[in-house]
């Protein structure tokens, strides 16, 4: 495990040294995070939110409803976070150091597949799971405090603080997989990214689903979710450990 924690901190070290890359970490989170005060300011003042039947905001007042439905809006969007952080990291950490010939001596050196890959994927995941908790927490404390009480309890419910708490490293996690596994065939950062996209597919029409009313986030529901994603996410950690072959890098990658 040393040489894990001397991978995680060059990965670590170079994260920091990166201004780009820094800021395209940090600004996600940043904007998840003041972006819903304007809207919760305006959505207490329309009509046009109250026409959204979703069933986990019944009971509240029109002004609490059309609060509620900006906020849940927001609220699944820092599920989405989770995978857009990670990625950003991933990208960078394989493709960025294969572009700049600094991951061949690394695999030089006599460090296992296994050692290298764990300290990477914790070097996108750990990040972004901090950063996605700190911006979900700022979130909370929003609605807490320009939102009528109600609101809070009808959004921030026991269904969303399983899927923010346990789901978004699991959701990490696979992003991390699927772009290890895509950067590992292509040479373009950009590339890996687009196609990392399809990945988030799946949890937009979740968003989308509840947004419209035909899906409720219940306790059952968020932990159904946890139990499915978990093989998910192991099994394409496993997958891209396959693709990542040092004797490919060492002699194909130009």
């Amino acid at each position: 495990m040393h040489k894990v924690f001397v991978i995680l901190r060059k990965e670590f070290s170079e994260i920091v040294q990166q201004r780009i890359l820094l800021f395209s970490i940090l600004l996600p989170p940043l904007l998840f995070a003041v972006i819903p005060l304007f809207y919760l300011q305006l959505g207490g003042n329309g009509s046009r939110a109250s026409s959204l039947a979703i069933p986990s905001l019944e009971g509240l007042t029109l002004h609490e409803y059309t609060q509620g439905v900006v906020a849940t809006a927001f609220s699944n969007l820092y599920i989405l976070l989770s995978m857009i952080v990670p990625s950003i990291i991933a990208a960078y950490s394989i493709i960025g150091e294969k572009n700049t010939r600094t991951l061949e001596p690394v695999l030089a050196t006599p460090v296992r597949r296994w050692q290298l890959l764990t300290g990477k994927i914790l070097s996108a995941l750990l990040p972004a799971v901090i950063v996605t908790w700190i911006s979900g927490g700022l979130f909370i404390a929003e609605l807490a405090i320009f939102t009528d009480v109600n609101v809070v309890s009808h959004v921030v419910t026991t269904g969303w603080l399983i899927l923010f708490i346990a789901c978004t490293p699991l959701l990490g996690l696979i992003a991390v997989a699927i772009m290890t596994a895509i950067s590992s065939r292509v040479n373009d950062t950009r590339t890996a990214q687009q196609l990392s996209v399809w990945a988030v597919v799946p949890v937009i029409g979740i968003i989308l689903g509840e947004l419209s009313g035909q899906f409720e986030l219940t306790v059952l529901a968020a932990v159904i979710a946890t139990i499915i994603l978990i093989p998910i996410a192991i099994l394409l950690t496993w997958g891209a450990a396959q693709l990542f072959q040092r004797e490919t890098i060492l002699t194909r990658w130009k």
